[in-house]
């Protein structure tokens, strides 16, 4: 019986030995989380330290005081919003181009049908107050919308449809033989594009890219059809070196940068919701994201000053180290953009910008010698300092004289030299090359 007793007392001595045994393996993990992520808060605090003593916003609000404009300073942001309130849209059944519901204008260097002509004057008619207000606000040299950060700039639609009614404009005046007109609708595309220069979130800059790329396809199909003066080519490359730079991918990621920092502390910026909100709000979680965010960013920022040819391969190698992280980074892989697609089309309009300023030197030089150059070294030092690099392989951009007009092109995002088919002779989804084509 002595015996019983003793094993019974060896039995809790040892569960009891074995229950204190757990607590201690629990609060050890407990103090080591805890631990964890306190050393995380602290790391992700000496970031935002370090990035606001190195002079770079850390949320909107400090971004917003950044880019406001001093006292007493012009700011065509006030006449670009009374242009917006001033479009008027075509009616449901006219039959016009771009703005309208009528398809695409005819081929290149082709008059436009009676019918469609009437229509585009009756719309450009329609919205000449429109289109005085955009003259006059591209006449400003700073912008500076007027808005919350933290909502995005509400007025994209209006924008995007005074850039389109600039490109008819521009097509219009270019089949009436007016060249000046044609010219002053270009580069008031080019400003309203440059309006959003300032402005913080990535999706502004893809606006303004799609800005740029209208109003180059409206130039092309002026050059076409009109003629132009020495003096008219030389200020619309002006206008278009201008743009190109003003283009700066590395600044966009510095200010989206400052987004996706918002966004780890209020994901609903970014539409999640649910899951990924909850995710967001387990112990430690924002803190791994921000740090994650950080990294990554800080990698694109790097990725964006590379030479254009190097950017696209290592924005997709920053693209593939992020998506090969763990589950504990889930929240950095649903807040980050699709950073390598952005570089893309960011090389995409700087190449068409290239291509209309080759375009321009090539008009130049056919006004001075009544003829297209046989290739594009004709046209250094004189036109071109030097024929243009494409960023998509590394090459000098394509060239082809055609009969009548010439053909410049690069090959795109696939690498790949397709002969200089476009898009609209291609099945969707077919490989295609950015190309610009005059016909006269």
């Amino acid at each position: 019986m002595h015996h019983d007793y003793d094993d019974g007392r060896r039995d809790r001595r040892f569960r009891f030995k074995i229950r204190h045994l757990i607590l201690a393996v629990v609060t050890a993990l407990v103090v080591a989380v805890i631990l964890h992520m306190v050393l995380l808060s602290s790391r992700a605090d000496r970031r935002l330290m370090a990035l606001r003593a190195a002079g770079h916003p850390t949320n909107l609000a400090e971004l917003a005081l950044r880019n406001k404009l001093p006292m007493g300073m012009d700011n065509a942001a006030p006449a670009y919003e009374s242009a917006f309130a001033a479009f008027v849209p075509p009616v449901d059944d006219a039959n016009v181009p771009y703005v309208g519901r009528a398809a695409e204008s005819p081929d290149r260097g082709a008059a436009l049908p009676e019918q469609v002509a009437k229509a585009v004057a009756d719309c450009l008619a329609a919205n000449e107050r429109c289109l005085t207000l955009l003259h006059e606000a591209a006449g400003i040299e700073d912008c500076r919308y007027d808005y919350d950060y933290r909502q995005g700039y509400p007025r994209f639609k209006e924008l995007r449809s005074c850039v389109l009614l600039l490109k008819l404009a521009t097509i219009h005046y270019g089949h009436k033989g007016d060249a000046d007109a044609a010219m002053a609708c270009i580069k008031d595309g080019l400003c309203l594009g440059d309006s959003l220069r300032k402005e913080p979130l990535l999706i502004s800059y893809l606006v303004r890219m799609g800005c740029v790329g209208a109003t180059i396809a409206g130039l092309e199909r002026a050059l076409s059809v009109a003629a132009f003066t020495d003096p008219q080519l030389r200020d619309l490359d002006d206008a278009l070196a201008a743009t190109a730079g003003r283009l700066d991918l590395a600044q966009t990621m510095v200010t989206e940068r400052c987004f996706l920092i918002e966004c780890t502390r209020d994901p609903s910026l970014t539409g999640i919701t649910g899951l990924g909100v909850s995710i967001l709000k387990l112990p430690g979680i924002r803190s791994r994201a921000l740090i994650d965010i950080l990294d990554h960013m800080e990698d694109c920022i790097e990725a964006a000053g590379l030479p254009c040819t190097q950017r696209v391969s290592r924005f997709r190698e920053i693209e593939a180290r992020l998506h090969g992280l763990s589950m504990l980074h889930e929240v950095a892989k649903m807040l980050a953009p699709a950073m390598s697609r952005i570089a893309e089309l960011d090389l995409r309009c700087r190449a068409h910008l290239d291509l209309a300023r080759t375009a321009l030197a090539i008009e130049r030089y056919r006004l001075a010698t009544g003829k297209v150059p046989e290739q594009l070294g004709d046209l250094m030092p004189k036109y071109l300092e030097q024929v243009p690099i494409d960023p998509f392989d590394g090459r000098p951009i394509r060239y082809k004289r055609r009969e009548p007009g010439y053909l410049l092109y690069d090959v795109g995002e696939d690498g790949q030299d397709n002969g200089g088919r476009e898009r609209s002779e291609v099945t969707r989804g077919a490989p295609c090359d950015l190309c610009f084509l005059v016909t006269r």
